[in-house]
Protein backbone atom coordinates (compact mmCIF):
# COMPACT_ATOMS: atom_id res chain seq x y z
CA UNK A 1 0.00 0.00 0.00
CA UNK A 2 3.02 2.53 0.90
CA UNK A 3 5.81 2.87 -0.97
CA UNK A 4 9.55 3.25 0.36
CA UNK A 5 9.77 7.25 -0.12
CA UNK A 6 13.13 8.70 0.40
CA UNK A 7 13.52 12.02 1.72
CA UNK A 8 16.61 13.08 -1.02
CA UNK A 9 15.94 12.80 -4.93
CA UNK A 10 18.50 11.25 -6.08
CA UNK A 11 18.57 12.84 -9.44
CA UNK A 12 19.07 16.54 -9.95
CA UNK A 13 15.67 18.14 -10.39
CA UNK A 14 14.85 19.56 -13.98
CA UNK A 15 14.56 23.32 -14.20
CA UNK A 16 11.44 23.84 -16.46
CA UNK A 17 11.92 27.81 -16.47
CA UNK A 18 11.36 29.45 -20.14
CA UNK A 19 14.50 31.39 -19.87
CA UNK A 20 15.96 27.38 -19.60
CA UNK A 21 14.92 26.84 -23.48
CA UNK A 22 18.19 24.94 -25.09
CA UNK A 23 18.03 26.58 -28.43
CA UNK A 24 21.03 24.58 -30.72
CA UNK A 25 23.12 26.28 -33.71
CA UNK A 26 21.21 24.72 -36.35
CA UNK A 27 18.91 26.13 -39.04
CA UNK A 28 15.78 25.65 -37.18
CA UNK A 29 17.33 27.33 -34.12
CA UNK A 30 17.61 29.68 -36.08
CA UNK A 31 13.84 30.11 -36.75
CA UNK A 32 13.32 29.18 -32.99
CA UNK A 33 15.17 32.35 -32.37
CA UNK A 34 13.60 35.12 -35.06
CA UNK A 35 10.35 33.86 -33.89
CA UNK A 36 10.97 34.58 -29.88
CA UNK A 37 12.39 37.42 -31.43
CA UNK A 38 9.70 38.53 -33.31
CA UNK A 39 7.13 37.49 -30.26
CA UNK A 40 9.23 40.11 -28.07
CA UNK A 41 9.09 42.47 -30.54
CA UNK A 42 5.26 42.30 -30.94
CA UNK A 43 4.20 41.63 -27.37
CA UNK A 44 6.80 43.79 -25.23
CA UNK A 45 7.40 47.19 -26.47
CA UNK A 46 10.10 48.18 -23.94
CA UNK A 47 12.05 45.78 -25.66
CA UNK A 48 12.09 47.06 -29.09
CA UNK A 49 15.37 49.08 -27.51
CA UNK A 50 17.30 46.09 -26.41
CA UNK A 51 16.28 43.63 -29.34
CA UNK A 52 17.48 46.99 -31.74
CA UNK A 53 20.75 47.34 -29.55
CA UNK A 54 21.34 43.63 -29.73
CA UNK A 55 21.13 43.33 -33.51
CA UNK A 56 23.06 46.06 -33.91
CA UNK A 57 26.07 45.36 -31.62
CA UNK A 58 25.48 41.50 -32.72
CA UNK A 59 26.21 42.86 -36.28
CA UNK A 60 28.86 44.72 -35.81
CA UNK A 61 30.80 42.05 -33.73
CA UNK A 62 30.15 39.60 -36.37
CA UNK A 63 30.96 42.09 -39.12
CA UNK A 64 34.61 43.03 -37.22
CA UNK A 65 35.26 39.27 -36.44
CA UNK A 66 34.59 38.09 -40.10
CA UNK A 67 36.86 41.13 -41.54
CA UNK A 68 39.96 40.14 -39.11
CA UNK A 69 39.59 36.35 -40.35
CA UNK A 70 39.46 37.41 -43.84
CA UNK A 71 42.60 39.45 -43.20
CA UNK A 72 44.35 36.02 -42.59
Amino acid sequence: MFENVTRRQKSRPQRLAFGNVPIPGTNAGAVVSIGLAVVAWIAVPLARPFILGTVGLGALLGWLLWWLHSRE
